[in-house]
C-alpha cells in the first residue's frame, strides 16, 4: 500500500522558498474523507481496536495492516458532512502526520515534505513554520519529530508483519456482514490472523512474540474484528438511499 495515500501535490519544505508559510490547523479532516483504508502502525492497534476493525491488504512484502473506515472506496464513514472526525473515535497516526510526511533521501537520510495542494496553506494566519530569522519554529520541530516516531514505528510494523508471515499466521479471508434488517455485505480480499495457528503456537513461538512486543498486537487485531458489523451497521443508516 502507497504510504502516500491523500497526497496530491508533495514538495520538499525550503526555509527560504517557505519562510513565510502558514498552517491553519482548523480544517477539519475533509482531506480524509474519500479514504476507506488508512495504515496502521502495530503501536496504534490497542487504541485503533476500539473502532475500527484492523485488517492486513497486500501481498508478499507489500502485506501491512490498515484500519478500515468504509466499505466502499472512497467513503470514509468516520468523517462527517461539515469535515469532521466522528467524536470519541481514535485518529490513526497516518491522518494527524497530515500534510506533513517524510521522504527518504538519497544519503538514507530524510527530507520534511507537505502536500502543496491542502487548503489550510496561506501566508496570514495559522501556525508558522519558520521564525522571522529563518530557524524552525516550535510547532516545526514538533512535528519532525512526530513524523520521526510514527517512520520508526512503521518500520517496526514492518517487522511485526514478518514475523507473521515466517509463522505462517496470516490467512487470506472473506467475512459475510448480516445486518438485523437481513441485508448483507461480503469482506474480502484481506487477510487476518487465522486464530487456530495463533493458538496452536509453541511456547518458544509466543515467548518470541511476547519479547518483540507483538504478541498484545496480534490479540487486538483479533479483537478489532468485532467492528466490522458496526460499521456495516453505520454504512445502512447513512447511505444516501436509506429511507426513513
Amino acid at each position: 500500500m502507497s504510504t502516500l495515500l491523500l497526497y496530491k501535490e508533495i514538495k520538499a519544505l525550503n526555509r527560504d522558498q517557505h519562510k513565510a508559510l502558514k498552517l491553519k490547523t482548523d480544517k477539519g479532516c475533509e482531506f480524509a474523507a474519500g479514504t476507506h483504508i488508512v495504515p496502521l502502525a502495530g503501536l496504534e492497534f490497542f487504541q485503533a481496536a476500539r473502532s475500527y476493525p484492523i485488517v492486513f491488504v497486500g501481498e508478499g512484502e507489500g502485506l501491512s495492516p490498515i484500519a478500515l473506515m468504509g466499505l466502499k472506496q472512497g467513503l470514509n464513514s468516520f468523517v462527517d458532512d461539515s469535515g469532521q472526525w466522528r467524536a470519541n473515535t481514535y485518529v490513526p497516526a497516518f491522518i494527524r502526520r497530515y500534510p506533513f510526511v517524510l521522504a527518504q533521501s538519497d544519503n538514507d537520510g530524510f527530507t520534511v515534505c507537505f502536500d502543496e495542494a491542502y487548503a489550510g496553506w496561506n501566508e496570514e494566519e495559522g501556525r508558522e513554520l519558520f521564525s522571522e530569522s529563518g530557524e524552525n519554529s516550535e510547532y516545526l520541530n514538533e512535528m519532525i519529530q512526530f513524523l520521526q516516531n510514527f517512520t520508526a514505528e512503521m518500520q517496526r510494523t514492518r517487522e511485526f508483519v514478518n514475523v507473521l508471515q515466517e509463522m505462517e499466521l496470516l490467512e487470506s479471508r472473506t467475512l459475510k456482514l448480516t445486518h438485523v434488517s437481513g441485508e448483507t455485505f461480503v469482506l474480502k480480499d484481506f487477510h487476518a490472523v487465522d486464530e487456530e495457528r495463533f493458538l496452536a503456537l509453541g511456547d518458544e513461538q509466543v515467548l518470541r512474540l511476547n519479547k518483540a512486543g507483538f504478541l498484545g498486537w496480534v490479540y487486538a487485531h483479533l479483537m478489532s474484528l468485532g467492528n466490522s458489523n458496526l460499521l456495516f451497521d453505520h454504512y445502512l443508516a447513512n447511505r444516501p438511499d436509506r429511507t426513513h
